[in-house]
């Protein structure tokens, strides 16, 4: 990767030279400060790319069977040295590779399936194993794949075992083994067949989450309760006011994104399309770059976008693009509908511009924000007058580049159009796209969020989703509110008290316990363009080693030994959540919500005990939400 993203820098380093070779720097700017629109912007970039004759080959990694059996062979000795899931992950990468339909596809679906069955996923080993039997695989090695399904069946307390067993004895028939080898084999498979018994747990179902239904909806957010209004005024710009009290635990809102994307390198455990975790992927039957956990996922991921990505992302990966340049291509994508929207999309956007009241902006027809509406996300913040000109350019450059590779690899624009730039700069429906592209550039730094999941006790960011409605939330270093994501949706839950009229803060990614406030203004400051003053950095709370306890607070003896008795039950608290034992007390979210509850009214903030219990919280939906539990012991023999 590090080879790819010194090719992207070097295709800027060496515009920025031809630039100085032939023009000054400055000047051209300035002439660049000029355009009007995103659109004019890509046009001025098309038209600079070929003036100074840039070089716009580029490369990409395609299905390679000779780097699937090297990978195979990799996930091989992982799993003879006992590292079953890091086996399955290199597995899933060599099934990224391999060719559709091969043998040595097979193969490894098969290799497969032996790790999952070690780390006990026996429904992921059956669907391997299913798939490996629909391929070409060896009749001489298929009696091991029905046993081994005879066993996940067993596991799962499931009535096929049978007949899968009795399946393995018909291959052992017509194989040519020795004597000895024959008669063993039968005597284990019609042990299974006349007690199926194997010394494993049958796997529990994951309990599945329900979504909340609020009893009065909002009447313009969808997705969100009627607690919560959106307002607007010149110097907060849009954001979100509680319309009465509100209290700890209370759920705000349940949004789906508009949109998610996975970040690259979590491309061989995670969905591309759901973003769940998956141990049994299947790949794109085109590209070495996405992995889906169902059939669904990947006829939906096909559908709405991955036609057009397909050849584009492989190309844009190999020239150092991010996650930033591949999901503003997505957003064009999925904004346009494959390119078969553009027309009526050029006319909703206009509205959309000239749209007077900047509170409303954005949204539908029937007077609501949707998230599912690209609409909502148009209409989110570029603050593209606070950028700098180079910031501009640079990201125009990016975005006419990878119209370019749209254009020449995708039939977005119709058919693929093997045309120069300064040509395509000339086509009305790739400047269009491009333009989108570029705004998109400047919308996800301000507004997209992190879709993350526990792993072991800390949050780990594998992707982002674009959310209108939680875009709208101004930022605090002390947020009121925390997010947790429950498979397709986030929900938002209240974390303190919030009084009527009060604006609700969600956090961009800074917490003043973690940081200090220079480094927070600062990273706030390149990144969203704005001085923070909210209460953690207007009285320059302690970062968290330094925050006092209530019991150094000026408090009434009478008051410390009330907050004593509130917080008696936290420390086993800690230890359940922290050891995953939460089911252990049904009352403990309660209680726990409780004690935030009358702790924010006794003490003054920041007090480290207040910010334990909300810590703790915080760890309990997680826990709820989505998780990756990654066996990384080796398998003990």
């Amino acid at each position: 990767m590090a080879q790819s993203l010194c090719r992207m820098e070097a295709f800027l380093l060496d515009l920025n030279r031809k630039i100085l070779a032939r023009t000054n720097n400055q000047e051209l700017l300035i002439e660049f400060s000029q355009m009007q629109n995103d659109e004019e912007r890509v046009i001025f970039a098309l038209q600079r790319m070929i003036k100074y004759k840039m070089n716009l080959n580029y490369e990409s990694l395609h299905k390679n069977s000779e780097k699937s059996i090297q990978l195979k062979a990799q996930g091989n000795k992982l799993f003879i040295g006992g590292w079953d899931y890091k086996a399955v992950v290199k597995y899933t990468e060599s099934i990224a590779y391999a060719t559709k339909s091969s043998e040595e596809l097979a193969l490894t679906y098969a290799n497969r399936s032996a790790a999952l069955f070690r780390i006990e996923k026996y429904q992921d080993c059956i669907n391997d194993i299913d798939r490996a039997l629909s391929l070409v695989y060896p009749d001489k090695l298929k009696i091991k794949l029905y046993e081994r399904k005879g066993l996940c069946l067993t596991a799962l307390g499931k009535p096929d075992a049978e007949a899968s067993f009795k399946k393995a004895l018909e291959w052992l028939d017509k194989m040519s083994l020795d004597e000895d080898k024959t008669k063993k084999l039968k005597i284990q498979l019609n042990k299974f067949i006349s007690a199926p018994c194997v010394n494993v747990e049958i796997q529990a179902e994951s309990a599945k989450y329900e979504l909340p239904e609020f009893e009065t909806p909002n009447s313009e957010v969808p997705c969100a309760s009627d607690a919560v209004v959106i307002k607007y005024t010149p110097e907060l710009g849009r954001h979100v006011v509680a319309t009465r009290k509100i209290r700890p635990g209370e759920i705000l809102a349940a949004e789906k994104p508009f949109a998610m994307f996975l970040m690259p390198e979590n491309v061989y455990t995670h969905c591309s399309k759901c973003l769940q975790v998956s141990m049994a992927m299947t790949p794109c039957n085109y590209c070495v770059n996405a992995m889906y956990c169902s059939q669904a996922c990947k006829e939906q991921a096909w559908e709405e976008y991955h036609e057009i990505e397909c050849a584009i992302i492989g190309p844009l990966l190999m020239s150092g693009f991010n996650m930033l340049g591949l999901f503003s291509m997505r957003l064009a994508i999925l904004a346009t509908q494959k390119g078969k929207y553009l027309d009526k999309l050029k006319k909703q956007l206009e509205e959309i511009d000239n749209h007077k009241d900047p509170r409303t902006k954005g949204f539908s027809a029937d007077g609501k924000l949707h998230s599912d509406q690209y609409g909502s996300i148009y209409s989110l913040v570029t603050n593209t007058q606070k950028r700098s000109a180079q910031d501009l350019l640079d990201r125009a450059f990016k975005a006419a580049y990878i119209t370019y590779i749209l254009s020449r690899e995708s039939n977005i624009f119709g058919e693929k159009l093997m045309l120069d730039c300064d040509v395509l700069a000339k086509n009305a429906a790739a400047t269009f796209v491009g333009g989108l592209i570029l705004k998109h550039q400047q919308i996800i730094p301000s507004n997209v969020r992190v879709f993350s999941e526990l792993r072991g006790v800390e949050d780990y960011e594998n992707g982002a989703a674009a959310m209108p409605f939680y875009s709208l939330f101004n930022h605090s270093c002390d947020s009121s509110v925390t997010r947790s994501v429950q498979k397709d949706h986030i929900i938002l839950y209240a974390m303190y008290p919030i009084e009527k009229g009060e604006q609700i803060y969600d956090n961009y990614g800074v917490h003043y316990a973690l940081s200090e406030r220079s480094k927070r203004q600062k990273k706030l400051l390149e990144q969203f363009y704005f001085k923070c003053n909210c209460e953690p950095c207007t009285n320059d709370w302690p970062v968290y080693n330094k925050i006092r306890s209530y019991q150094a607070q000026l408090l009434t003896q009478h008051v410390k030994n009330r907050l004593k008795q509130i917080l008696r039950n936290h420390t086993r608290y800690i230890d359940l959540a922290y050891e995953r034992k939460t089911d252990q007390d049904p009352n403990m979210l309660n209680n726990l919500l409780r004690m935030i509850e009358e702790v924010y009214e006794l003490v003054k903030r920041p007090c480290v005990e207040l910010n334990n219990v909300v810590e703790t919280v915080k760890h309990y939906y997680a826990l709820q939400g989505k998780r990756f539990d990654v066996p990384l012991k080796p398998y003990e023999k």
